[in-house]
């Protein structure tokens, strides 16, 4: 008896547990069971999406290209669409059935719409880019079944079929650039600058001879240079100055209007209140450009907002030499010698200045006040050693040199600016009237009143 219930509490034992183990294998089998299911319905759907696509893109009475992408769109959210060659490969041949139809539209007496022509070309052309890496490069993406050397083919000649319609993108870019939409027209200048070199289309080259020359007129240097341009000059326009300073900094060496690359590049570095990115941009164009005085100009003036005179000097001379029958600079170089105190330096770019243009107010103020200021030194070292009869002899005819030079910045100075030009006059004069020699007293008061008056100065 003894034995028997031993022999029940095992078998009771062994009994519960296999009901244990049944009830925690049971949720887990359910939620494979669970998983499996909707995975099954997930690739389901996906096939019904792919052929919807294809049924909607291949009716040839009446397509439904908008449905088409619809049923794309819910593919490639599907995680088994996602990175998925088959649907990418499906995405190309609709938007590549879209253009086919809307291209041939004039010949069944309709209209082509270029916007729905540009939008399916690019893409199209970018859908059939991703198949085919993803194709050729499995590990990318989910690749169904590898498709055939005819796949292949096909993919590349619908790829240049629509590379070529578009003049290389190029085509598509100018469409919005027209519309003044500049952020699209910079993207697909962009675009066609990556196209030149892209896997698929060189492939295709590389294996059919009669497209090997073709492609390779659209991969000319010179369009390659153009597109650089092209891609600057829509950047600038959108106001993005970053990128206006990247695509500027690669198309100043593709030698289309170097000036104005160059020049705008300055201008988008100064935006960015990069100063160093600015005097660089400067000094490479007063050196590649030496003809052009703008950079040279800038230069001076950095040169000038810093005091730094000596640079400023070197920069002046490259200006006027790039430039010699331009008065401007050789009178600021007077300037500029004239504060560093080489006061002959001074002069002699002074005359040369008034030389060109006899106009140039601060040319002959600053020569008068050279010379009236040479005179004031030696009076006062004359009234120092108590010289007084030496002044009339002396200083006075060295005030007399000045005073021609300050009445052609008065004539010039026709609308009154500068009243220092008045007050030297006006000493100069006073002092040649005390003079004990002096014999046109009365000539000597009429002009002294006529520049008071015209600066509003009191008369005698």
């Amino acid at each position: 008896m003894k034995k028997i219930l031993i022999l029940l509490s095992i078998f009771m034992t062994c009994a519960v547990g296999v009901q244990g183990a049944g009830v925690s294998a049971g949720p887990q089998a359910l939620a494979t069971k669970a998983r499996q299911k909707e995975q099954k319905a997930l690739r389901d759907s996906l096939k019904r999406d792919l052929r919807d696509a294809r049924l909607n893109t291949n009716d040839k009475s009446n397509p439904n290209f908008n449905a088409a992408r619809a049923s794309l769109e819910h593919a490639f959210k599907n995680p088994y669409g996602k990175d998925n060659a088959e649907v990418v490969l499906q995405a190309a041949n609709t938007e590549f059935q879209c253009f086919k139809t809307e291209r041939n539209r004039p010949a069944t007496g309709g209209r082509m719409d270029e916007k729905v022509i540009y939008a399916s070309t690019v893409a199209g052309f970018r859908y059939y880019c991703e198949a085919y890496r993803l194709y050729r490069h499995p590990s990318a993406g989910k690749v169904i079944a590898s498709p055939g050397a005819k796949v292949y083919l096909q993919m590349q000649s619908n790829a240049y079929e629509l590379y070529r319609c578009t003049q290389g993108f190029r085509a598509t870019a100018g469409y919005y650039a027209k519309q003044k939409d500049w952020a699209s027209a910079h993207e697909y200048y962009t675009m066609a600058l990556q196209a030149m070199d892209c896997e698929i289309l060189a492939d295709y080259a590389r294996t059919q001879p009669e497209v090997k020359a073709d492609f390779e007129k659209f991969r000319s240097d010179s369009i390659r240079q153009r597109l650089y341009y092209s891609c600057a000059v829509t950047a600038v326009q959108m106001q993005d100055h970053a990128l206006a300073v990247k695509e500027l900094e690669r198309a100043k060496y593709c030698g289309i209007e170097p000036n104005r690359i160059r020049q705008q590049l300055c201008k988008e570095y100064l935006i960015l209140k990069d100063t160093v990115g600015y005097e660089r941009a400067l000094r490479d164009g007063a050196n590649l450009l030496p003809n052009e005085p703008w950079y040279a100009e800038n230069l001076l003036n950095l040169s000038l907002a810093r005091n730094d005179h000596k640079q400023a000097l070197a920069i002046i001379d490259r200006v006027i030499a790039s430039n010699p029958d331009n008065a401007k600079p050789l009178e600021l170089k007077g300037q500029l010698q004239d504060e560093a105190g080489d006061l002959d330096g001074a002069i002699t770019s002074f005359m040369q200045a008034i030389t060109i243009d006899t106009t140039l107010i601060v040319s002959y103020s600053s020569m008068g006040r050279i010379y009236f200021n040479r005179a004031l030194e030696a009076e006062e070292k004359l009234v120092e050693s108590r010289q007084f009869d030496a002044i009339y002899t002396t200083v006075v005819p060295m005030y007399e040199a000045a005073l021609p030079y300050y009445n052609k910045a008065f004539d010039n100075d026709t609308e009154r600016r500068d009243s220092s030009i008045a007050s030297a006059i006006r000493t100069i004069l006073y002092k040649r009237f005390q003079s004990p020699d002096c014999r046109n007293a009365r000539q000597l008061i009429r002009r002294y009143n006529e520049v008071s008056r015209a600066y509003g100065m009191s008369t005698l």
